[in-house]
């Protein structure tokens, strides 16, 4: 989560409220000691304490040195944000010196357990991710548990404690109201700032995932504008390879069936008048026909697939495969049974199209790690392509599977699509005049 200046500020608040907090309760218990010390009220006091503390000032020293230390730690986590795991060394470290400062003011004052869980949760990577409830749940549980048996009237109960209250009936008169209220007031203090972090944390947390969603909004509508595009390119394209087509047709066919015609007008002619000439005739008319099946042959060619033009089908599928692995993070398993069939130039265009076309909509489409091919030889020729992606719920025919029917149609195959755990595609070519048609 990006770090939000609201947040970092609340924290800086806490830390500043502790800080005074634990200064002032360290104060209370040096001021009251030295005020009954120098008023001789020394056993009475002893007389009401359920347990003799320590020396006060060594209490005062202590609990700001480690405090001290204490932000250090905090330092030191703001400096690596959301690097730091939950249960890393840092955590335990940041605990220990919490229960040692508790301990050194004999457990008058546990806000400092707030501070903490702030610190901790704002900053430890396991917080920053949904898929780590269980870290959110135990940790907040196993926080809000300890803040709640270290209340020192609970604690009291079994632990025999020296209390602060017992100290401040012993100030005098006229301070002892403000130090029973800045006391409370410092902790409710703390508890509102702690509050109000969260709300903070909860509210930057909701801004960012409104973010998010917005982003992936935008980028679903990008996807959606480029599909578009590249269906409308694909139309343009396939519009312009008509074009060309009725052009080379034009040039060449149209060409030498002109001449055959006008060939055979003459032949009828000569026939009768001169069969010598009608021979040679027909001699022009047949370079003709051969010379149009050359350029109609040479315009077929130019339609072939790249890969197809110095390669046999297998070795076309074998390239492209290659390459749709080595430019994403696809992984193809190719089975070919084809090995004894030799298909006219027509199939092995058609064949290798769908087969582009099928691991083309996989990327695509179905958002595919793995693509499973098979080219059998049965009582047809049959051709399985599997994929692990998202399937569908309603198949909807685009552009590229109704090519991939009228591809097939053309030369009798049929195609089936079915949902399993992935799209799955299954063609059928019948075998016409043998084996190896």
């Amino acid at each position: 989560m990006r770090r939000n200046k609201s947040i970092f500020y609340s924290k800086i608040a806490l830390m500043v409220i502790n800080f005074i907090a634990i200064v002032y309760n360290a104060s209370i218990y040096l001021f009251a000691t030295n005020y009954v010390v120098a008023k001789g009220y020394a056993h009475s006091l002893l007389g009401r304490l359920d347990a003799i503390p320590g020396s006060p000032s060594f209490s005062f020293w202590m609990s700001i040195a480690f405090y001290a230390c204490l932000l250090l730690v905090f330092y030191y986590r703001e400096k690596h944000p959301n690097q730091l795991s939950v249960y890393d060394k840092v955590t335990i470290i940041e605990i220990l010196l919490m229960l040692v400062i508790f301990s050194v003011l004999h457990s008058s004052y546990n806000g400092l357990i707030l501070l903490v869980f702030a610190d901790i949760f704002y900053g430890s990577k396991e917080f920053n991710t949904s898929k780590d409830r269980k870290y959110w749940f135990s940790f907040i549980i196993l926080s809000f548990t300890m803040l709640l048996l270290s209340n020192y009237d609970l604690m009291s109960l079994f632990v025999k404690l020296p209390s602060l209250d017992t100290y401040i009936r012993f100030c005098p008169e006229s301070i002892r109201m403000v130090l029973l209220f800045g006391k409370n007031f410092l902790f409710s203090l703390n508890l509102v700032v702690f509050m109000i972090s969260l709300l903070f944390y909860i509210l930057s947390a909701m801004t960012e995932k409104h973010h998010i969603e917005e982003e992936l909004r935008m980028a679903a509508q990008a996807n959606r504008e480029l599909n578009s595009y590249l269906a409308l390119s694909e139309k343009i394209a396939e519009d312009r390879e008509r074009k060309r087509i009725a052009r080379e047709i034009h040039d060449t066919l149209g060409h030498a069936l002109t001449g055959i015609s006008a060939g055979i007008d003459a032949v009828k002619v000569l026939v009768d008048i001169d069969k010598n000439r009608a021979k040679e005739q027909l001699e022009n008319v047949s370079v003709v026909v051969r010379d149009g099946i050359r350029d109609v042959r040479g315009s077929l060619n130019k339609m072939r697939p790249g890969a197809l033009e110095n390669n046999s089908l297998k070795e076309a599928l074998f390239k492209i495969i290659r390459e749709y692995e080595a430019i994403s993070n696809l992984e193809i398993h190719f089975r070919y049974e084809w090995a004894t069939i030799d298909l006219d130039v027509a199939k092995e265009d058609i064949v290798f199209r769908v087969i582009q076309e099928s691991i083309t909509n996989s990327v695509r489409h179905g958002h595919a790690k793995t693509v499973w091919i098979e080219l059998l030889e049965e009582e047809n020729y049959i051709m399985t392509i599997q994929d692990d992606g998202v399937g569908f719920d309603e198949l909807h025919y685009g552009y590229g599977l109704k090519q991939m029917q009228e591809r097939l149609a053309i030369i009798g195959g049929s195609v089936h699509f079915e949902n399993r755990n992935g799209f799955y595609t299954y063609i059928k070519i019948p075998k016409i005049g043998g084996k190896n048609d």
